[in-house]
């Protein structure tokens, strides 16, 4: 019984209790000790269950109590149909730009007996999956359902993470959204892959997701990703450049220094990086997770941006690149 409550951080359900082998009886002296609290006729609290730690760690095991409890408070009949959709499911997958913290559930057939529940249009089998032990939609589902509740720049982030991690790919979204013309809120996910550079890569972290947004509003085109730049010691890879305007960003993630030997590591490629595009007349840029999601100096990112789109515009080379040519003086590539 303290193996079922530590893995559904604190929550059972009745039944539950009673296919262990515990006997009415023993249940109602564990609630008459004060052991456990019930809630209702299903729902069954451990009170010796804390989230134990402070931040993000604690916020998710806090999280996943409430969606435990939400679950548990219904009938094993309803229970058997819940599935976890939208926010809920997009932060189980680990999808970019959803905190855990939303309780979205779904019940594909019978009668919810909690506020928490909705009861969408039945979802096909291939919509559905297995996860934690919980009926969850699947990612591409989740994507597309995700629009109804949050805005297009949440389902691109999103979406560049759930292609990161190989969950899925951009043909087969654009499969998906076409099959479903008239799902309530695919209409984002529609929009985000139509504006998405065709064969462009994932972003590697959510922070770059956040710069190519921060970019859009600065009124500039869509650099490209993961741009690479031989020299002598061997090829480096940007994040974002603009070759035309001799402009490359490079993006401090949020654990990116989380060691002074990956700081160190850093810097010295910052060096090598500098000495090879500086003389070749490039501006590198280079910002942090905070820069990108503090509001303070996100907009400070915009005008950096600005005014470095406009010095290359100012000695940009006449020269016409192409995916296949160089700028002059260095030898910079596509990758």
């Amino acid at each position: 019984m303290l193996a079922l409550f530590d893995q559904q951080f604190g929550v059972a359900a009745y039944d539950q209790l009673r296919a262990l082998g515990l006997s009415r009886h023993r249940i109602a002296v564990a609630v008459d000790s004060g052991w456990l609290v019930r809630q209702g006729r299903w729902l069954v609290l451990s009170t010796q269950w804390t989230a134990e730690g402070p931040g993000p760690g604690q916020r998710e095991a806090q999280w996943r109590h409430d969606l435990y409890s939400a679950i548990f408070s219904c009938s094993p009949r309803v229970r058997a149909t819940v599935v976890c959709f939208r926010r809920t499911a997009a932060a189980l997958w680990g999808l970019d730009g959803v905190e855990p913290g939303f309780v979205e559930l779904a019940v594909t057939s019978g009668r919810p007996s909690s506020g928490t529940l909705y009861r969408p249009r039945s979802f096909e089998p291939a919509a559905l999956a297995d996860l934690d032990g919980l009926r969850v939609t699947s990612v591409t589902r989740t994507l597309l359902d995700l629009g109804q509740v949050v805005g297009p720049e949440i389902v691109e982030r999103a979406l560049e993470s759930a292609l990161r991690k190989g969950h899925v790919s951009v043909d087969a979204l654009v499969e998906a959204v076409a099959a479903v013309p008239r799902l309530r809120g695919a209409g984002a996910l529609r929009s985000v892959l139509a504006s998405r550079p065709p064969g462009a890569p994932p972003t590697e972290s959510d922070a770059e997701t956040l710069f190519l947004q921060l970019a859009r509003r600065a009124g500039l085109p869509e650099p490209l990703r993961q741009f690479s730049v031989p020299t002598s010691e061997g090829a480096f890879r940007l994040d974002f450049a603009w070759p035309l305007r001799r402009v490359a960003v490079e993006i401090d993630g949020a654990a990116t220094h989380a060691s002074r030997e990956a700081l160190s590591r850093d810097l010295r490629r910052q060096n090598r990086l500098l000495l090879s595009m500086v003389p070749a007349g490039w501006a590198l840029l280079r910002f942090t997770w905070d820069d990108l999601v503090d509001p303070r100096f996100a907009g400070q990112v915009v005008d950096k941006l600005r005014e470095a789109w406009v010095i290359g515009l100012n000695q940009a080379p006449s020269t016409s690149l192409s995916p296949s040519t160089s700028p002059p003086a260095a030898n910079f590539s596509w990758r």
